[in-house]
């Protein structure tokens, strides 16, 4: 049996727990193996990208897998939280616009979607933009899960896309 790497994370958390375990394990017990307790404790769920709605602990991970190339290890997201989707607001030019994603979307999938399909940027302008946080100057890396900019108590996260700036040496 092939070995599935398993890229966990939670709300509230910038920390990224990452472990291979092997592909018959359940989810719970993957958890388990990456130090994960009570996993469901206080009303927290577990997410696997690409689905919509929180998986159970015995859910096999193979079946989870999102991406295998031949001869790679499977891969599986999960993210830990309270929030079953997170209200994404996205401001650019002085426009939001908003939508709803489950917490394991990653912020490049989200930067995909407003540039793209939001505000119908072409592919160089979108390559030249950026998402960062409402009010401030942070840029979550294109890896980060939603629901980790979360508390578990307002599932929402705002952005501004702003253009990247790059610094001519």
């Amino acid at each position: 049996m092939k070995t599935i790497k398993i890229v966990m994370q939670c709300e509230g958390a910038a920390q990224v727990l990452v472990r291979d375990v092997k592909g018959q394990m359940t989810v719970g017990e993957a958890l388990v193996e990456l130090g994960v307790k009570n996993a469901e404790q206080d009303g927290q769920l577990i997410f696997a990208e690409g689905h919509d709605k929180p998986v159970e602990l015995k859910t096999p991970v193979v079946s989870l897998v999102s991406k295998q190339g031949e001869g790679e290890p499977g891969v599986v997201r999960l993210h830990q939280g309270r929030c079953q989707r997170v209200s994404v607001n996205v401001t650019f030019n002085g426009v939001t616009k908003s939508r709803d994603f489950p917490p394991v979307t990653r912020v490049g999938h989200i930067h995909q979607w407003a540039t793209h399909n939001a505000f119908e940027m072409s592919p160089r302008d979108a390559a030249e933009h950026v998402l960062e946080l409402e009010g401030g100057d942070e840029r979550p890396d294109v890896d980060t899960q939603i629901g980790t900019l979360t508390d578990g108590k307002l599932c929402a996260v705002s952005f501004d896309l702003v253009p990247f700036k790059r610094v001519e040496g």
